[in-house]
């Protein structure tokens, strides 16, 4: 069963969400738990839940040499976007996931790019660096920051890397700004069509929990003296990595190379955008009149999307759509197999 005790804190910070986090407590989450939860209940504890999985994998602190930090004032005064530069080249702009966290997970992905571009990083409204009330955070609020930031960087079109639920944010500013956007790459992307978010939500949170099921789970804490009733504060966080890693990388035995997670997410900001979330959707049409290329990257044990499979049946027939599948990696393959990886991201922006 996948652990999911990283989670309870986040959970309990929003009293909606309470009920459903008595059930994390009880250690899991299974099917027949997953099933007895209410739409409303569900749809928050999803995107308190994924956040956490999402949030810090691989977070990095370190500021880049060369780097330039600077905060940009939202349309609607309510919020001062934090923005990190570094590199040279063509701009890209990179959309972190979440709903919650923040640009710095992401950090270990993009940075080999700096030789070749320019990489903009941001945190979204509500994020660890960029406060906001929780009134004025939504999807339409996020999307209005990135166009916002598109003017700010002065790009007629912009290349976009996206993350997790950051790509959801990057389809849904192509299909209401489809001529300012050149050449898309998600990674570790949901699906571009979703009839019920439910049933997509309750599949992606079930890949999850199997993710946390593995035999290497307990053998990882067996092997760092974890497995035991009494532990430290140092030892309490390292099982806690480790379960964090679990349904996150293929590689368990590399949980030592995500830092970061916790306090690095806000369950508020995560939670007041979760409630604006369309009930479907669909991005095949902008996809297919979009006249750039759009590269989708995900691990073949991805729990958004394992190997891009729904992807890549949803989109077959449109021809400038590449789905890349790296072998025995997870939502972060960037350290289940960092070769493959750069190899694949790197080629997408070049094509």
């Amino acid at each position: 069963m996948l652990h999911l005790c990283f989670a309870f804190r986040a959970l309990q910070h929003s009293p909606k969400s309470r009920p459903a986090a008595t059930s994390f407590m009880l250690g899991t989450l299974s099917a027949t738990a997953t099933s007895n939860i209410n739409s409303s209940t569900m749809k928050q504890a999803f995107f308190i839940l994924l956040p956490i999985l999402f949030a810090s994998c691989c977070s990095n602190q370190q500021i880049e040499p060369f780097s330039e930090e600077w905060y940009l004032p939202t349309t609607d005064r309510m919020a001062r976007l934090y923005v990190l530069e570094f590199g040279k080249g063509g701009t890209i702009v990179v959309v972190h996931g979440g709903f919650g966290a923040e640009h710095s997970y992401l950090l270990g992905a993009v940075r080999f790019l700096a030789d070749q571009f320019h990489i903009v990083m941001y945190d979204q409204r509500g994020s660890l660096r960029s406060p906001c009330p929780d009134s004025a955070i939504s999807v339409q609020k996020h999307i209005d920051d990135l166009e916002l930031l598109r003017k700010a960087l002065n790009l007629q079109r912009m290349t976009i890397i996206a993350h997790s639920m950051g790509t959801f944010l990057a389809m849904q500013y192509l299909k209401q700004y489809p001529s300012n956007v050149k050449r898309l790459v998600l990674l570790g992307a949901l699906p571009v069509f979703a009839s019920s978010f439910d049933s997509t939500m309750q599949a992606i949170m079930l890949n999850a929990e199997s993710l946390g099921n593995r035999p290497e789970v307990q053998s990882e804490l067996q092997k760092a003296g974890l497995d035991k009733d009494s532990l430290s504060a140092k030892e309490s966080t390292f099982a806690w990595r480790i379960r964090f890693a679990s349904a996150n990388l293929f590689h368990l035995d590399r949980w030592r190379l995500m830092p970061g997670g916790m306090v690095f997410y806000s369950a508020r900001a995560g939670s007041a955008t979760s409630q604006t979330m369309p009930r479907s959707w669909d991005f095949r049409e902008a996809f297919a009149r979009h006249p750039f290329p759009i590269v989708i990257i995900n691990g073949d044990v991805d729990y958004c999307d394992p190997a891009g499979k729904t992807n890549r049946s949803l989109l077959a027939n449109i021809k400038n759509v590449e789905i890349i599948t790296i072998k025995n990696a997870g939502h972060c393959s960037w350290i289940d197999d960092p070769d493959s990886f750069q190899k694949a991201l790197r080629r997408s922006l070049n094509k």
